[in-house]
């Protein structure tokens, strides 16, 4: 590591990885912080034990899950060079155009606005409807989705999703090798065929070829305001061999980009506000504003009346319209990794699946005698045991909405904390909770409620916070301005979910990496991007071929 750059980006997801990106390719000396560490596609889990041990915890593993539990809600974030893109479900979407309209948004920033960088991110990820690979159909998933949700007149299609489905080839964008998704459903524990587009296969790859420099496992503490220079940035290197220990560093950012997740920056920033008390004016709006998206997850449709089986192909790919005239509403079928069906069907006491277990016993055992049952050496009623199982027949949703917002990020005992108020977005949830039984009246299947949402607990689980330091026109009411700058510290600014000042209702991750675009383009230009602008972003392609020299680029546009 340099003793300074030009520009410290902390953290490597949707906000980090574009924004390094951008001002790296604009000639910048760049260098990304991340918490997490670099994943390659054999260390992803896949094991029981390993699945079980996949989950980030301070101190003890250093996981690629990171799940915390709240009041109101629990929330669950990806760690690793890449962030979120290395768990996320691959929905590629455009926030409607009503949703900029809210009051809580600045005032220059619209859909019309936004699309050009919206552009930037479609082309940079490859999102495109789900094109089944060689061999294979339409996930049974979809067609049933599909069907139930045409059937209730809610206007369903299949949504972009960064998934690869061709021949092996390395990634144009990044020059990366990636091969051809295999419907394994695992794309919440991480893509082992690297046919997931993730950060790590386009924007970050690209950012290095530009010079920048990416450093894992390197947890910032502290920002120190440097008079002339910018910022003293204190991290802990993280020792990849024992977590318990690390060794403490500094460098110097002459601008400096939090871009850390929700809980990640706005921690960031609240230390720093009332702890080490280094940038003591941030806006006292700091912490203000969580929304979960209005994210309604582990309900869905059971016993429908055809095999749905939910963890083949891509996790999320296709999505209906719910919206009516107080909430926007989307829901998408989803899909669940392999070993957390198999963990729900073997939790599950069905009295069928103890009589077919002890069917299959007997049969065997009296082949074993030489009592034949004519059954041969491998069928001898092995099918049984799988017959009158839950998952196959089950479809869960991920639905998202326009809640409340008004969720507060504090500080207990050095971490963040988050008061999130579920209550008060009563009437969003009960009309989610209607649409998904509408979708199900459609299969044939009952409502299955999260369990998480019955009482005692009455809480909800969200893969996509927002808020905490949220942009705006004025300090009054925000934390950052319209391109992410703090108010009142010239050349530090927050680019990532925290920044987005009210919930989408669909999958945030493309709205993110689009507000980075924009704010990078800013601090390269100072200026709006339009479209077909001539400072747009140059993108570089690199050969498709696998060869042993490896990918070459082979053009600039």
């Amino acid at each position: 590591m340099e003793e300074s750059y030009d520009v410290v980006v902390i953290g490597s997801g949707f906000g980090g990885a574009v924004t390094a990106c951008r001002l790296a390719q604009a000639g910048k000396k760049v260098c990304i912080l991340e918490q997490g560490k670099e994943w390659k596609g054999t260390d992803f889990p896949r094991s029981t034990h390993e699945v079980s041990n996949s989950f980030w915890i301070e101190g003890e593993s250093l996981g690629l899950l990171e799940y915390r539990t709240f009041k109101g809600t629990d929330v669950l974030q990806g760690c690793g060079v890449g962030g979120g893109s290395l768990v996320y479900f691959n929905a590629i979407v455009r926030t409607p155009v009503e949703i900029f309209k809210k009051l809580e948004w600045p005032k220059t920033i619209s859909r019309e606005v936004m699309d050009p960088y919206y552009d930037l991110v479609k082309d940079m990820l490859d999102a495109c409807p789900l094109s089944p690979p060689e061999g294979r159909e339409m996930p049974l998933r979809t067609d049933a989705f599909l069907d139930t949700a045409k059937e209730s007149n809610n206007s369903p299609e299949l949504l972009d999703i960064a998934v690869y489905t061709g021949k092996d080839r390395i990634n144009p964008h990044g020059g990366e090798p990636q091969s051809a998704c295999d419907y394994c459903g695992n794309c919440g524990i991480g893509c082992v065929l690297h046919a997931k587009n993730t950060l790590d296969l386009n924007y970050i790859p690209l950012a290095r070829k530009f010079g920048a420099h990416v450093f894992p496992l390197h947890r910032v503490d502290k920002i120190e305001p440097v008079d002339g220079k910018g910022y003293k940035v204190h991290f802990d290197q993280i020792s990849p061999e024992n977590p318990a220990f690390s060794t403490f560093g500094t460098v110097i950012g002459k601008k400096v980009v939090i871009a850390a997740s929700t809980l990640g920056s706005t921690e960031i920033l609240l230390r720093n506000k009332l702890v080490h008390k280094t940038l003591p004016n941030v806006s006292d709006m700091l912490g203000k504003r969580f929304s979960g998206n209005g994210d309604f997850l582990l309900a869905g449709t059971v016993k429908t009346d055809r095999v749905i089986d939910p963890a083949r192909g891509p996790s999320i790919t296709s999505i209906a319209n719910f919206s009516n005239a107080e909430n926007s509403i989307f829901i998408e079928d989803l899909g669940f990794p392999d070993p957390f069906l198999w963990y729900i069907e073997g939790s599950i006491p069905k009295p069928s699946r103890i009589k077919n277990l002890f069917a299959a016993l007997l049969t065997y055992g009296l082949s074993a005698i030489g009592l034949s049952t004519g059954k041969g050496r491998i069928e001898f009623e092995i099918d049984r045991l799988f017959k009158g199982g839950f998952t196959p027949k089950f479809l869960p949703y991920l639905a998202m909405g326009t809640d409340a917002g008004n969720g507060i990020l504090r500080l207990k005992r050095g971490s963040v904390y988050v008061d999130w108020f579920p209550s008060d977005s009563d009437v969003l949830y009960g009309q989610i909770i209607r649409g998904i039984k509408e979708l199900g009246h459609g299969l044939g299947g009952t409502y299955l409620n999260s369990l998480l949402w019955e009482w005692p607990l009455k809480k909800l689980l969200t893969a996509h916070p927002l808020g905490g330091c949220v942009m705006g026109d004025n300090r009054g009411n925000s934390v950052v301005n319209e391109v992410g700058a703090v108010w009142g510290y010239n050349d530090l600014y927050v680019i990532d979910g925290s920044i987005v000042p009210s919930a989408l209702s669909v999958n945030p991750s493309m709205t993110i990496a689009a507000l980075a675009e924009r704010c990078s383009f800013w601090m390269n230009h100072g200026r709006e991007m339009t479209k077909d602008d001539p400072d747009t972003p140059e993108t570089i392609y690199f050969s498709e071929e696998i060869t042993p020299d490896g990918p070459e680029i082979i053009e600039n546009s």
